[in-house]
């Protein structure tokens, strides 16, 4: 793996750096900035070892296994003369700004294909409908279920409209699942049981509405607010199917050659992604989605289940998602990922480690992320935030799944041009484009694409790299990394050579 691999290194560079360091304490010195950062890193890896330590100890209840935020804050924490200062922050920052522009020139340099021209011609739709997309590594299945699918589906099935659990849910969920105001008054004005095609016109299209997302920037709990309607329009499996299908054909058309889903597992999804895969040639693997909401009880049981359960090759890795606003990374997350970190390097799992980390909530959960060694981020977005803990994702060349429009209705990311992507790729971060729930949000790739390029500078050698590093940093077996890689490479000296200039 890429990251242990680095972290390999820096231990040694590490051990190197220490005695320079307690020479230098002795000649009562000020340490340096790049100092201060080796001391962090020696912090860092202090505390991946104490989380190892917790997750071994299975004679104790779990609750109390689990390291607190003090205990936690405190070990990473450097003290005295090492801690930084407000000055060392700004010299960081500064440092990475120049990193940063010097990345942007070199990229325009290594371009063949001139973005400036597409955007003063006003081609940027035309390019973004051709150019190559590689692989989309945050998607979760459910979210990709688009207007016509929906509206064929529920035309279809004429579901009843029974809002008993919808409002159950809603109302126990603890503010986690909401929607707005008029939103539930006209829900509550439809009849129990009423058929869909019963309903007006009109009243059909509201209806059918609840299943994407509202204009404009909304709430976590009101986005999860949507998946309690998707049911209506997918009720079992042969319906789930025609969405999967839907989706696969846009991602196929749009220059998409492989992708990961977030979901559950089963025998029968693993059959429909099978099917799905020889249908349409995309292909498909998954990431087993754990909710951060459940108690760490049932986390942990839900893991001991996976890995008991018949190995899968669609089955690569999990995920962590949900609201990290009131569930983060670490407090919940700890001994998730501690004990599959433990149970891959024992060679017991061979499953990969991605989460749901920076979207939202705490600035802290990225950095957290990072040292319970999830191998990518889902977002990503709060990891500018912390100057000190991005310095570290350069380090170890953290993979981001980056989602521009999910972001934008989400979070406080005031618009594409203010979005830190670009900034990580340059800085070196394997930083990839997906759409997070496409269909919720009434998107595709080739939109995010032409977001990234309308509203930033980016270059084309960016936009090509964000494509190879989709694969490069996939879940996917190496030797059908190394054939996806191959059939990357041909469809871009293809858009290449049939494009030379625009």
């Amino acid at each position: 793996m890429a990251i242990r691999h680095w972290l390999n290194h820096l231990v040694i560079v590490l051990i190197l750096v220490s005695g320079h360091l307690s020479s230098s304490l002795a000649r009562s010195e000020t340490p340096s900035l790049k100092m201060k950062l080796a001391a962090q890193w020696q912090l860092y890896k202090k505390a991946q070892e104490l989380l190892l330590e917790q997750v071994d100890k299975k004679y104790i209840p779990i609750n109390q296994r689990a390291i607190t935020r003090d205990q936690w804050e405190k070990t990473l924490a450097l003290n005295g003369g090492f801690a930084f200062t407000q000055q060392d922050l700004i010299d960081l920052r500064r440092d990475q700004a120049l990193r940063i522009k010097t990345a942007r020139t070199q990229a325009r340099d290594a371009s063949i294909i001139d973005l400036d021209i597409v955007r003063s011609q006003q081609k940027t739709s035309q390019f973004c409908k051709k150019v190559p997309k590689g692989g989309m590594l945050h998607i979760h299945p459910f979210g990709t279920l688009d207007r016509q699918t929906a509206d064929t589906l529920l035309h279809s099935l004429n579901p009843a409209i029974d809002l008993t659990q919808v409002f159950f849910d809603i109302d126990s969920s603890g503010g986690n699942i909401s929607l707005l105001p008029q939103e539930r008054s006209f829900l509550e004005r439809i009849p129990l049981n009423a058929k869909f095609l019963s309903l007006s016109i009109a009243d059909q299209g509201v209806f059918s509405s609840f299943m994407f997302l509202p204009k404009g920037r909304q709430t976590f709990s009101r986005f999860n607010g949507v998946f309690e309607f998707l049911g209506f329009a997918i009720p079992d499996w042969t319906n789930f199917e025609k969405v999967l299908f839907s989706f696969a054909q846009r991602a196929i058309d749009q220059g998409v050659i492989y992708v990961e889903f977030t979901t559950g597992t089963s025998a029968e999804l693993f059959s429909r992604l099978g099917l799905l895969e020889k249908l349409t040639g995309l292909t498909i693997r998954t990431n087993y989605s754990f909710n951060r909401t459940a108690d760490l009880a049932t986390l942990d049981l839900a893991l001991s289940q996976l890995l008991a359960a018949p190995k899968s090759p669609y089955l690569v890795g999990i995920d962590f998602l949900d609201n990290e606003e009131t569930n983060p990374a670490f407090e919940k997350g700890q001994l998730l990922y501690g004990s599959l970190l433990k149970a891959v390097l024992s060679k017991k799992s061979d499953l990969h480690r991605t989460m749901h980390a920076g979207e939202l909530g705490d600035s802290r959960n990225p950095r957290d992320a990072m040292l319970m060694e999830a191998e990518r981020l889902g977002h990503g977005v709060n990891l500018m935030k912390d100057p000190v803990a991005l310095e570290y994702a350069t380090l170890i060349r953290q993979p981001i799944e980056v989602n521009l429009s999910s972001n934008l209705r989400l979070t406080d990311v005031e618009s594409i041009s203010k979005h830190p992507f670009l900034d990580f790729l340059r800085l070196g971060l394997p930083v990839s484009l997906s759409t997070d729930d496409e269909g919720i949000f009434e998107i595709d790739i080739n939109h995010e694409c032409e977001l990234a390029i309308a509203e930033t500078d980016i270059s084309y050698a960016e936009v090509k790299q964000m494509a190879f590093n989709s694969i490069q940093t996939s879940f996917a077996s190496a030797a059908d990394k190394k054939t996806l890689l191959e059939k990357l490479t041909l469809k871009f000296d293809d858009f290449e050579r049939n494009n030379p200039s625009w």
